[in-house]
């Protein structure tokens, strides 16, 4: 956009000067014009796109100062030092800062009269009635001949491996007619063991190598650690990044779901790498989007996700389904929940195992989005549930009798959704 700006300063300003002193000076300050706009550019994540704030106008006097302020400290930033550089709040609006070290700012203005209702303040985000609801059912990850580049795969002695692409997309197939019976609309954003994304690891060779040029420095001549730094930096880029995009794009355009339930499994880490043993913890925890830190707002597009998510009040229905998932996942399954320790993650509410952290796939899917990580695949007690595979009715795993792993999953899913959706709003 910039650029544009400074092509139009140009031929407004610059032709005449052109017909003036003639085509070399003006070549030149052209040249200029592009290497200065090239400097203003906004800072974006990997392979992310610039923001347009001027796409918040629909929500100016949608917000009281004080409901912003309470979403700000509770859900998305909860430091005033990580979001003071870039959020500034007065009494009557709040300024985002648009580029960084850029006098730049978007201005927000704050509903004024706090009695009148907002068109956003819920909209559509708790009925008492599932009929109509289209859920967009993300099963994590991509699995099949993908899961080992994705470091989401592990194998123990002859055992068969455990691909977590794999199993989510198990689940997800599963919630679906249970969903349907519902009288809901689910809707697999993947429906088999391939990436959604066309794109493919040699697609991002290029970015890679300018990456990794940045990150070796002097080391730029090793050829071996060169080349094994690029192949896992293209790999990524696929995987993580344009996977996740790629998705975004079918749910936002495409699927227009009401909420995504993003459906994953955790993991521990390995008590030692060299010989791999099961470990015992085994926990569930639910995500909502939120704690963005102070690195995370100097992108501008983290920034105006931010607030994009926050204007829309998403994080009212986020933890009210992500609480009801915590319930229906500590009745059925008899975990306990997971608490973080680091600053990257931020309690939210009173209901155990519902944390707030801000990731791609919670942050760029335009809708209420939960992402679930219960069970600890390299658990004891998980990896055998696993290697049971599907079976008829019940088996007793650790003393318990519990269903195929992949239907106790769903059961969980399916009854915290009832749970959320039966309860009178507030």
């Amino acid at each position: 956009m910039q650029i544009f700006i400074n092509l139009r300063i140009f031929f407004s300003y610059g032709l005449t000067r052109f017909m003036l002193v003639g085509v070399y000076r003006n070549l030149i300050y052209l040249l200029l014009c592009f290497s200065f706009s090239f400097g203003l550019k906004a800072k974006t994540t990997s392979l992310g796109e610039v923001p347009q704030w001027s796409d918040l106008d629909i929500f100016q006097e949608s917000i009281t100062r004080g409901e912003f302020i309470h979403f700000l400290e509770t859900v998305y930033c909860p430091r005033p030092e990580w979001w003071s550089a870039w959020i500034s709040i007065a009494e009557d609006k709040v300024s985002v800062r648009k580029f960084p070290q850029q006098e730049d700012w978007y201005d927000l203005y704050f509903k004024k009269d706090a009695k009148k209702p907002s068109s956003f303040t819920k909209a559509k985000s708790i009925s008492t009635n599932l009929r109509g609801l289209t859920i967009a059912l993300d099963p994590g990850h991509i699995g099949g001949a993908w899961s080992a580049m994705e470091k989401r795969h592990f194998s123990l002695n002859d055992d068969q491996p455990v691909k977590e692409g794999d199993l989510a997309l198990a689940v997800a197939k599963n919630l679906v007619p249970a969903l349907k019976q519902l009288g809901a609309i689910p809707v697999l954003v993947r429906k088999k063991a391939e990436p959604v994304t066309q794109n493919r690891p040699d697609h991002f060779h290029e970015d890679a190598v300018e990456w990794s040029k940045t990150v070796l420095g002097e080391d730029y001549n090793n050829t071996e650690k060169k080349n094994i730094l690029i192949r896992e930096r293209q790999e990524l880029l696929f995987y993580r990044v344009d996977e996740i995009r790629a998705r975004a794009h079918l749910i936002n355009h495409s699927i227009k779901p009401d909420l995504v339930i993003s459906i994953h499994f955790n993991a521990a880490p390995w008590p030692d790498a060299e010989k791999r043993e099961l470990v015992g913890r085994n926990d569930h925890h639910i995500l909502v989007n939120g704690c963005y830190m102070g690195g995370e707002l100097a992108y501008d597009d983290q920034r105006f996700e931010l607030i994009w998510r926050l204007l829309n009040r998403w994080s009212v229905m986020e933890q009210h389904l992500a609480e009801a998932l915590s319930h229906s996942f500590s009745q059925v399954t008899g975990m306990p929940t997971f608490s973080y320790k680091g600053p990257n993650a931020l309690k939210i509410g009173e209901v155990p195992g519902v944390w707030a952290r801000n990731l791609l796939a919670n942050r760029i899917y335009r809708c209420p989005v939960v992402l679930l990580e219960p069970y600890v695949a390299n658990s004891k007690s998980t990896y055998t549930h696993i290697q049971l595979g599907h079976y008829e009715g019940v088996r007793k795993i650790d003393g318990i009798q519990r269903k195929a792993l992949v239907e106790e999953y769903a059961e969980c899913v399916v009854r915290g959704i009832v749970e959320a959706y039966s309860q009178e709003k507030e």
